[in-house]
C-alpha cells in the first residue's frame, strides 16, 4: 500500500501498470470514496509542459462518449511537479495483453472490437480531437466486452516535452506522414486504426519488422499484405478495407472513421463467418466469445427511453418520424448519405463537442433578445392552441445540436443534414441533404449549417441551399450569424462571409478557438489558443481591443444591448467588459467543478443566468452581477428563459434531466426525463422555447415539451 496522497484528495493504494508515458495507479477518491485511476506523468518543471498538458487534458477531457475512459480530474503535485490525471477505473485488459496471451480473437469480434473503436473515435474527430497514439495497449477491453479508448491528449504533450520524442505515437502503429514530423490529423488515428485491425486479424502488426530504421522504412514504402493472406476467412471486402486504412496517402484513406465505422457494422451485418471459425496455422489460439448480459438482468427503475448504456456500435437510430396530434405518420425517408449509416452507431451516444454551432434563438423571423448576440437568448410568445400537446420526432445524430427557429419554421440537423419542420407539430417541411452537418445558426429567415469539411452552406426557405462556402480544409466548421454577416472558424481561421452572397468579406489567421466565436452589429468576439480574448471590427477585422484570459473560456460571450455589457464566463467568474475597451466593469464568482466548466451566459429582463459547472443555474442582477439564487446541484447546460421560466437540462451522462425553473426564485416547477444525453459542455446542445413549445434535442430524437406541464406524447 502506498501512502501517497494528490491534491490531498487522491490516495495511491496499488500500481497498476508503467509505460512510456508514465505509471498508472488504482486510487482512492477520498472526497466521494470512489475507486479511481490516476495516471502520473513527469516533466520537466519550467518547460512548458504543465501548460500544454493542462490544455490537452482539458480538450480530452470535455469528450463524453461511452466508448472514451473518462478524465475526472487533473493537476499538478506541488511536492516534485509530477501532472496527474485522474479517471474512471475500468476493470478490464488491454487488447495489447490480450493479444500476448489469448491471440488474436475471431474474425467478427476482432470487427465488432474495431467498430467500437472506430465510433470513439468519429466522435472525438467530431470534437476536433485527435488521439495520436492509437495502439492495442491503449484500447481497453472491459468485462462487459466493450472497447474503451485511453489516453487521448496524451502523446502530444509526450512529443512536446520529451526530448526523444520528435514525432507522436508509437513506431509499429505510426502513419507515414508523422515521420515528417507533420503532426497528423483524423486519417492519422486512422492508419493506426488499420494496423490495429491488422493485429486482431493476423496477431501482428502489418509491418513486424525488427529494428527503429527498418520498421519506419516499411511504413514509407512496403505495400502492407492482406490479411487473409495470413487468415483465409476474412473476407475481401475485409481486406479490401484494411488495405485502404493503412494507404500511405492520406488522401487515399476513407475520409472519416464514421465511414470506417459504417463499413465495419455492414461487414458485421452481411459478410463474416459465424464465431466457429478456422484457426490460422501461422496463428495463437483464439478468444472464445464471451457471454453478453442478460436483458432480464437489468436493474429495476430504470426510465423508459433508449438505454444510455447502448454502445455506439450496438444502437440503430429510427428513421425520422413526425407525430401529429391526428396520429402517429411516417415520412419519407430522407436521401440517403453516407454518414447515414454511423446512425447505426452513434445515434445514442453524445460528445462533449467544441464545434457545435450555438443556437441562436429566433421568433417569426425576427433575432431574439433585442440585438442581444451570444449562446442564448430569451423568448416569449403564447399564442399556438396548437403547441399544448407537443410531439416526438426521431433524428439520427451522433452530437444533438440545439435547433433554431427562423422565419416561423424550426431547424434541426442530424446525419442526413438539416430539416425544416412546423413548431407547432414536429411536420417535416423539408430536408437539405448534407453529409456531415455540424453546427446551426440563424440570422432572420436565413439558417447556416456549417460542416466538418470545412464548408457552410445557406438555406432560406426550401432545400436548396441559396450559397455554399468551402474553406478548403477538411476540419469541424463553427458558424455564426448576425444581420447580414456570417462568420465561421475553421481549422483555427476566422472567415467574414456577406450573408447574402456568401462571398468572403476577409479572412484572418490566427489559432483561433472556434467555440467561443460571437458576432454583434459591429463586432466579433473571439479567443485564441494562446488565452488571448479578442474583438475585431466586423467591416473589416481589424483589432478593437485585446484581453487576456484566466483560462478556459467554455464559449462565447453575451452581449446586451440594455445594459451596456458583454458578459464572459472565464475561469470560474462571470465578468462584465465594456464592449468598446474591454475594461472590466464587475467579477461574480461561480464554481468551476473540476472538469465541468459553467456555460456561457444568458440575459433574460434584468436577469443572468449561467449553467453552472456544479450547479444548474446560477442567476445574478445583469447590472452588477450581484447573486440572486443558485438551483440544483449539477452541472447545467446554457439555460432558455421565457414567460418568468428558466428551462435547464442537466449534463448527466446517465439518465439526464430537463427541468424548468421559476425565474424568481429557482424552484422547480416540473421535470422531464428523455432518458438520452442531453447537455454538454460550452455552448452545445441546450433547450430552446418558441411559442409555448420547449424543444430538446438528443442524439435519437427531438422532443417538443408542453412549457406549462412538461408532457409530451407516450
Amino acid at each position: 500500500m502506498a501512502d501517497r496522497v494528490l491534491a490531498g484528495r487522491y490516495e495511491l493504494a496499488s500500481l497498476v501498470g508503467r509505460g512510456g508515458m508514465g505509471e498508472v495507479w488504482e486510487a482512492r477518491d477520498r472526497v466521494i470514496g470512489r475507486r479511481v485511476a490516476v495516471k502520473l506523468l513527469a516533466h520537466h518543471r519550467g518547460d512548458g509542459g504543465a501548460e500544454l498538458f493542462f490544455r490537452e487534458a482539458r480538450t480530452a477531457g470535455r469528450l463524453n462518449h461511452r466508448g472514451v475512459v473518462t478524465v475526472f480530474d487533473m493537476g499538478e503535485d506541488p511536492d516534485d511537479g509530477t501532472l496527474f490525471l485522474v479517471m474512471e477505473f475500468v476493470t478490464g485488459r488491454d487488447l495489447a495483453a490480450l493479444l500476448r496471451q489469448d491471440g488474436p480473437p475471431p474474425v467478427r469480434q476482432a470487427v465488432d472490437w474495431a467498430a467500437q473503436t472506430a465510433a470513439a473515435l468519429a466522435a472525438a474527430h467530431t470534437a476536433d480531437v485527435v488521439h495520436r497514439d492509437l495502439k492495442p495497449a491503449n484500447l481497453m477491453l472491459t468485462t462487459d466486452d466493450e472497447i474503451r479508448v485511453l489516453d487521448f491528449g496524451i502523446a502530444r504533450f509526450m512529443a512536446a516535452t520529451t526530448q526523444s520524442s520528435q514525432v507522436m505515437g508509437t513506431l509499429a502503429y505510426m502513419p507515414p506522414e508523422r515521420f515528417d514530423q507533420h503532426p497528423g490529423d483524423a486519417r492519422s488515428d486512422l492508419y493506426a486504426l488499420g494496423c490495429v485491425l491488422h493485429e486482431l486479424l493476423t496477431g501482428h502488426p502489418p509491418f513486424p519488422a525488427t529494428g527503429p530504421v527498418a520498421l519506419m522504412t516499411a511504413h514509407l514504402t512496403t505495400p502492407p499484405t492482406p490479411p487473409s493472406h495470413h487468415r483465409a476467412e476474412v473476407p475481401a471486402a475485409l481486406d479490401a478495407l484494411v488495405l485502404r486504412l493503412l494507404a500511405k496517402d492520406p488522401a487515399d484513406r476513407p475520409a472519416t472513421a464514421a465511414d470506417v465505422h459504417a463499413t465495419l457494422r455492414s461487414l458485421l451485418e452481411s459478410a463474416l463467418p459465424t464465431p466457429t471459425e478456422v484457426v490460422p496455422a501461422d496463428a495463437a489460439p483464439t478468444v472464445a466469445d464471451r457471454p453478453r448480459p442478460s436483458p432480464a438482468a437489468e436493474p429495476a427503475g430504470r426510465p423508459v427511453g433508449p438505454d444510455p448504456h447502448a454502445l455506439p456500435t450496438r444502437t440503430a437510430a429510427p428513421p425520422l418520424v413526425a407525430r401529429r396530434p391526428g396520429g402517429p405518420e411516417q415520412l419519407p425517408p430522407p436521401v440517403p448519405s453516407r454518414r447515414r449509416a454511423l446512425s447505426l452507431g452513434l445515434g445514442a451516444a453524445a460528445v462533449a463537442a467544441t464545434s457545435i454551432g450555438v443556437a441562436a434563438l429566433m421568433s417569426s423571423g425576427d433575432e431574439a433578445g433585442g440585438g442581444r448576440a451570444g449562446p442564448g437568448a430569451s423568448t416569449t410568445g403564447s399564442r399556438s392552441p396548437a403547441a399544448d400537446r407537443g410531439w416526438t420526432i426521431a433524428l439520427s445524430s451522433v452530437i444533438p445540436t440545439a435547433p433554431v427557429v427562423a422565419g416561423g419554421v424550426l431547424h434541426v440537423i442530424d446525419l442526413d443534414g438539416v430539416h425544416a419542420l412546423r413548431p407547432s407539430s414536429g411536420e417535416r417541411l423539408w430536408t437539405g441533404p448534407l453529409e456531415q452537418a455540424g453546427s446551426l445558426t440563424a440570422s432572420g429567415s436565413q439558417v447556416f449549417v456549417g460542416c466538418d469539411d470545412g464548408s457552410v452552406y445557406a438555406f432560406d426557405g426550401d432545400a436548396r441551399p441559396r450559397w455554399d462556402f468551402r474553406s478548403g480544409t477538411d476540419r469541424g466548421t463553427t458558424v455564426r450569424a448576425h444581420g447580414g454577416t456570417v462568420c465561421l472558424v475553421t481549422d483555427g481561421i476566422l472567415y467574414c462571409l456577406d450573408a447574402a452572397t456568401g462571398a468572403t468579406r476577409w479572412e484572418s489567421a490566427r489559432d483561433w478557438r472556434d467555440y467561443t466565436l460571437a458576432v454583434t452589429g459591429d463586432t466579433v468576439y473571439l479567443s485564441d489558443w494562446d488565452d488571448q480574448f479578442v474583438a475585431l471590427r466586423l467591416d473589416d477585422g481589424e483589432r478593437r481591443w485585446t484581453r487576456p484570459s484566466d483560462g478556459f473560456l467554455p464559449g462565447p460571450p453575451t452581449l446586451d444591448t440594455s445594459t451596456g455589457l458583454l458578459y464572459l464566463v472565464d475561469a470560474g467568474a462571470v465578468v462584465a467588459l465594456g464592449p468598446d475597451d474591454g475594461g472590466e466593469r464587475w467579477t461574480s464568482p461561480i464554481r468551476d467543478d473540476g472538469l465541468e466548466s459553467p456555460s456561457p451566459a444568458v440575459v433574460a429582463g434584468d436577469t443572468l443566468y449561467v449553467g453552472g459547472g456544479d450547479r444548474l443555474v446560477y442567476a445574478m442582477n445583469a447590472a452588477d452581477g450581484e447573486g440572486r439564487w443558485a438551483a440544483g446541484d449539477r452541472a447545467g447546460t446554457i439555460p432558455a428563459v421565457a414567460d418568468g421560466r428558466v428551462y435547464v437540462a442537466d449534463r448527466s451522462e446517465h439518465f439526464p434531466t430537463v427541468l424548468a425553473l421559476d425565474a424568481e426564485d429557482g424552484s422547480e416547477v416540473w421535470t422531464f426525463t428523455p432518458g438520452e444525453r442531453v447537455g454538454l459542455t460550452g455552448d452545445g446542445n441546450h433547450p430552446v422555447v418558441h411559442d409555448r413549445l420547449v424543444y430538446v434535442a438528443t442524439p435519437a430524437h427531438l422532443f417538443a415539451l408542453d412549457v406549462t406541464t412538461g408532457k409530451h406524447p407516450t
